[in-house]
């Protein structure tokens, strides 16, 4: 889906199209996937944990038992997913908000309707925005303390986090969401020509 948005491998308004068809339908099949292997999985690391602790969540589309192999790694992942609880506002607005205007200006600028605004200021653009959304979150949530206990409401489905680990999700953030980061501001100054 991002590779969509960001390349547009089959043009700008088929693209996006496709990548939008993802967005929407792919809780029908990641969510089962995912409520599939919750009984049996670490979501923290992804390894096998069929008799650790459980760990609730409320995901926006009903709530989940998820393992975790270690008392240890079900207080991180309690850690990180009430960090992401009790900020879902800013992670809903940021995520979602990014994808909408990244949508409607990627395709207003593939049809020149934004003046001299591009395509590839549209990707930078979603691509800051994302990374200024999904940074906190790698950096900030993992020494968060847990949360009191209870079900925890998130923001977003839980379905990536069943099938790498939590951990790797975490770090993926921190990742990509520096380099997407390095990659908006490299766009910004080179439109701006000082590069």
């Amino acid at each position: 889906m991002l590779w969509l948005f960001t390349q547009a491998p089959f043009g700008v308004a088929r693209s996006l199209g496709l990548g939008a068809v993802l967005v929407l339908t792919h809780r029908f099949y990641a969510r089962p996937y995912a409520r599939g292997r919750a009984e049996g999985r670490c979501l923290w690391c992804g390894g096998l944990a069929p008799s650790g602790p459980r760990v609730r969540a409320e995901e926006p589309f009903g709530s989940t038992d998820w393992r975790a192999c270690s008392a240890a790694h079900a207080r991180h992942l309690e850690g990180v997913l009430g960090w992401a609880g009790s900020h879902a506002g800013f992670l809903r607005l940021g995520i979602l908000g990014t994808l909408v205007v990244f949508l409607l200006g990627a395709l207003l600028a593939d049809r020149r309707l934004l003046g001299p605004v591009t395509t590839a200021d549209a990707v930078a653009c979603f691509r800051t925005g994302i990374a200024l959304t999904v940074l906190p979150l790698g950096w900030l949530s993992a020494p968060a303390e847990a949360p009191s206990p209870g079900a925890t409401r998130l923001p977003f489905p839980l379905h990536i986090q069943a099938l790498v680990g939590t951990v790797i999700v975490v770090w993926l953030f921190r990742l990509v969401g520096l380099l997407w980061l390095g990659l908006g501001l490299w766009h910004a100054l080179n439109r701006r020509g000082w590069m």
